[in-house]
């Protein structure tokens, strides 16, 4: 009996009500986690806490596939178990990037193990596959293209430090794969030749592919017009004047309505013709390069700077971002010369800014007599709407710059001038740090009509992020954490300690 007693008052006791309540509340909560991990489960939720957000699709790309009316497919194609690639600073899961594509509307993705179908990638390329490749099928038109694994991790050069900094293209490869076969035709790019042009930047040629621009170059020496599919013209920094045939080839092209794209060089010969072809649609070269102390990167560099920059549908989302700007030629406008020409600057040095006309004089601390005053453009957008040469006459503007044998026509033609090939260098066209890409993406978009062309996504960098402490916060910190710290700790359990021994 008084065992029994025993057993139904430790039934019944405090102790035991509580560890009876604590053990029903824990039982409950591991039920809801269960429950609650399977819904999550099953809806496939989960939150990118990557840096760049590396598994989160961009608004660029969630903005394309709610236009898509064609239906695609995404191979991706990797063997079970290898879907991690190592980069040597981050783990990145591939399959998880690829797989946020399924989650859009008109978009489906497949993972095919190359192992197990060694012939399912031979309709759609001849190359040896590996993985992580990635084919791009749009099933409606039967259209597909495929994408190397090579060329999803690209290395950049970071000017700043003098070392390289790799990145994941996947989403930009994959968004422009996809656009590619959705759009209409792609436009024709042509990249003059023949004068000692600069060559373009991996960076640059890597936007305008995923902007739905095929290249193809042009020996303007060789022909008689420019071709008639020819959407935009890039001309990028020659070394070389063009002949009197070439200025009126080109200057045909651009009067008919032609859109082109200048890129100036510094280290150029005279180039009277080059000079008399932008003259035409009211830009003028100034003599020299250009030197801004007030706007310089560094005191003692004031060639490369962060020029002032103006409103514009080119330079409408450059926002806080700074565009760089070095080795450059200034530029005046005249845009008084024609009443249907609107010549509008860009970039701006400041008032201090002036042109160097001697190249041998190198101290840049104060103006020489045989410097031109600033302030320069340094780029510039150009509209001729309805450029007849009766208009001038009609308005008295002066056409002391428009050459005489320059036939104009009713146009609609748009120019844009940067005054250095540097603003296009990789270092500075390869992320969205500065402001020279986003220029650029808008210079394609204003002056050929596509707003496609803003969909080309940047990488995103595989760098570890770090953070760099003064040698002064770390010796505080380092004091503060294992001596401060640890005796504070050490004073209060003392305390503590004694004030319970007198009790």
């Amino acid at each position: 009996m008084e065992l029994n007693k025993k057993i139904k008052e430790a039934f019944c006791s405090r102790n035991f009500k509580m560890g009876g309540f604590q053990s029903m509340i824990m039982t409950v909560v591991i039920a809801l986690v269960v429950i609650l991990n399977l819904i999550v489960g099953k809806l496939d939720l989960s939150v990118d806490l990557s840096e760049d957000d590396m598994y989160t699709l961009s608004e660029e790309t969630r903005k394309l596939a709610g236009t898509l009316q064609d239906e695609i497919i995404i191979y991706y194609l990797c063997q079970k178990g290898q879907e991690t690639l190592d980069t040597g600073t981050k783990s990145i899961d591939m399959e998880r990037i690829v797989n946020q594509y399924g989650k859009l509307a008109h978009i489906t993705v497949e993972k095919k193990d190359p192992v197990q179908y060694p012939a399912f990638a031979k309709d759609y390329t001849e190359e040896q596959v590996s993985n992580h490749d990635i084919v791009v099928v749009n099933k409606t038109k039967n259209t597909d293209k495929y994408i190397q694994a090579d060329s999803i991790i690209v290395s950049e050069a970071d000017y700043t430090s003098g070392s390289y900094q790799y990145s994941i293209d996947l989403e930009g490869q994959v968004t422009a794969a996809i656009q590619s076969l959705t759009s209409g035709s792609a436009k024709k790019v042509y990249i003059t030749s023949g004068h000692g042009e600069v060559e373009l930047g991996t960076a640059f040629t890597d936007m305008l592919g995923k902007s739905n621009y095929t290249m193809d170059t042009l020996d303007t020496v060789s022909i008689d017009r420019v071709p008639e599919d020819c959407d935009l013209l890039l001309v990028n920094a020659p070394q070389y004047d063009l002949t009197e045939e070439e200025y009126k080839t080109i200057g045909s092209y651009l009067k008919h309505g032609g859109k082109a794209m200048f890129f100036l060089n510094m280290q150029a010969v005279e180039t009277a013709n080059y000079d008399k072809l932008l003259r035409d649609y009211g830009v003028h070269v100034v003599k020299g390069y250009v030197v801004d102390t007030e706007l310089a990167l560094r005191a003692d560099v004031p060639l490369a700077f962060f020029p002032n920059v103006n409103s514009h549908d080119i330079t409408g989302d450059v926002g806080n971002a700074r565009v760089y700007m070095d080795y450059s030629v200034g530029l005046t406008s005249q845009s008084d010369e024609r009443g249907s020409l609107s010549v509008e600057s860009l970039l701006d040095t400041s008032e201090a800014a002036y042109s160097r006309t001697d190249n041998k004089e190198t101290d840049y601390s104060e103006r020489l007599d045989t410097d031109i005053k600033g302030a320069f453009s340094l780029a510039m957008a150009v509209t001729d709407t309805h450029a007849a040469k009766g208009d001038t006459a009609a308005s008295g503007a002066s056409t002391s710059a428009v050459s005489e044998d320059t036939d104009f026509s009713e146009t609609d033609t748009r120019l844009v001038v940067y005054s250095s090939p540097d603003f296009a260098m990789d270092a500075v066209a390869s992320t969205n740090q500065y402001g020279n890409r986003s220029m650029l993406l808008n210079s394609l978009t204003w002056l050929t009509g596509e707003e496609i062309s803003r969909l080309a996504i940047p990488a995103r960098s595989l760098s570890q992020a770090t953070v760099s402490i003064a040698s002064d916060s770390i010796v505080f910190w380092t004091a503060a954490l294992v001596i401060v710290l640890p005796l504070i700790l050490l004073a209060v359990g003392f305390i503590i300690w004694f004030r319970r021994r007198r009790r």
